[in-house]
C-alpha cells in the first residue's frame, strides 16, 4: 500500500435524517396499530405464516427489504467453510473453517430497525440503520435505505501501511432495496449501492465504489424458500479496484415460528458489506464456492 489514498466519508447527515422520519412515523404506527383491535399484529405472526416479502432480515449474505416488527429483537449466526473442491476428506469444506459472524438486530419501529455485530473475517465491528422509505411490512413492493458503518479492527501489523490511523480502518455503506412481491411466491429485488473506504490501496482508485446487487426468493411451501443473490462492481462510473468476479450465492431457507434456518452456496468469504460487496471472488466455478449457514432467532 505505498500509494494509498486516504479520504474520509461523513454519513451523519443521512443517518440524523432516517431517525427523523423514523420518529415522525412512530405515533403513526402506534396510532394504526391500536386503533384497529381486529388487525392481527405482524409481530404476533408466526414466520410460517408472514408474506414472502418479509421473512428474513438477510438472505444469504445481504440485506432484505425486510425490517423488524416494531418491539422484536433477532440473533443472527452465520458461518462460512471451505471450498467445495477441496474433496470428501475435508467433507467438501466443512473441515475448514472460513469466517462467522454474530449480529444482534432490534425493531424500533416498524420501518426502523437498527443492529450490528462482528465478524471473523478482518476482525470487523459493523453498526447498521435500516429504514422502510416505502409500502407495508408485507406489502407488494418495499423501498428500504440500509446505511452500514463497520471498522476494521486488524492488527496494524496486518494492514502493511506505514503510518495508519483509526480513522482509516472505517467503511460506509449506502443501499437502496427494491423488492416487488410478484405473486405470493416469487420475490425479486434490486439494490443499487455506495460502499465507501475511508483508505484504498492506491492513490488512482477512488475511494467511493458504485455496486448493483440483487437477489431472488421462491417460495416452495410456507416452512421452505428457494434463494439466490449477487451483485458486481460496477467499473464505468469511476477508477475502482479490480472486481472481474461477480460475487455470488445459491441457497434455501427452513422456517420455524421464530427460527430461520439458511444453507448456502457463496463464492465470498467475507459476512460485511465493506468486503463481500467489493472483494474479487476467486472465481465463478462451483467448486471454488464455499458452504455456510445462517441461523436467526426471533423474540
Amino acid at each position: 500500500m505505498d500509494q494509498s489514498r486516504y479520504e474520509t466519508m461523513m454519513p451523519l447527515a443521512i443517518i440524523l435524517s432516517v431517525f427523523c422520519q423514523a420518529l415522525s412515523g412512530f405515533a403513526s404506527d402506534s396510532t394504526t396499530i391500536t386503533s384497529n383491535q381486529n388487525r392481527v399484529l405482524v409481530e404476533d405472526k408466526p414466520l410460517t405464516k408472514t408474506a414472502a416479502q418479509a421473512k428474513s432480515l438477510r438472505l444469504i449474505t445481504g440485506h432484505t427489504a425486510a425490517t423488524l416488527p416494531k418491539g422484536n429483537l433477532e440473533i443472527a449466526i452465520q458461518h462460512r467453510f471451505g471450498e467445495l473442491n477441496s474433496g470428501a476428506y475435508n467433507l467438501f469444506g466443512l473441515d475448514n473453517f472460513n469466517s462467522m459472524r454474530i449480529g444482534v438486530d432490534a425493531g424500533i419501529t416498524d420501518r426502523l430497525t437498527i443492529g450490528g455485530g462482528r465478524s471473523s473475517n478482518r476482525k470487523t465491528y459493523n453498526a447498521y440503520a435500516k429504514y422502510r422509505l416505502l409500502g407495508l411490512p408485507e406489502g407488494n413492493f418495499n423501498i428500504t435505505y440500509v446505511s452500514d458503518m463497520a471498522i476494521d479492527a486488524r492488527l496494524r501489523a496486518d494492514w502493511n501501511v506505514e503510518s495508519l490511523r483509526n480513522i482509516h480502518r472505517l467503511f460506509y455503506t449506502h443501499q437502496l432495496i427494491a423488492s416487488w412481491q410478484i405473486t405470493d411466491n416469487w420475490v425479486v429485488a434490486i439494490a443499487p449501492t455506495l460502499v465507501h473506504a475511508n483508505l484504498v490501496s492506491q492513490s488512482n482508485i477512488s475511494n467511493d465504489m458504485p455496486i448493483l446487487a440483487w437477489y431472488v426468493r421462491k417460495q416452495i411451501i410456507s416452512k421452505l424458500a428457494l434463494t439466490a443473490e449477487g451483485s458486481a462492481l460496477i467499473q464505468s462510473l469511476n477508477t475502482v479496484k479490480p472486481k472481474s468476479n461477480p460475487t455470488l450465492g445459491f441457497g434455501f431457507e427452513y422456517f420455524t415460528p421464530r427460527h430461520v434456518f439458511q444453507i448456502n452456496v457463496t463464492n465470498s468469504r467475507a459476512l460485511n458489506e465493506a468486503y463481500f460487496l467489493t472483494d474479487n471472488p476467486k472465481s465463478t466455478q462451483i467448486g471454488d464456492f464455499c458452504l455456510g449457514f445462517n441461523l436467526s432467532r426471533r423474540w
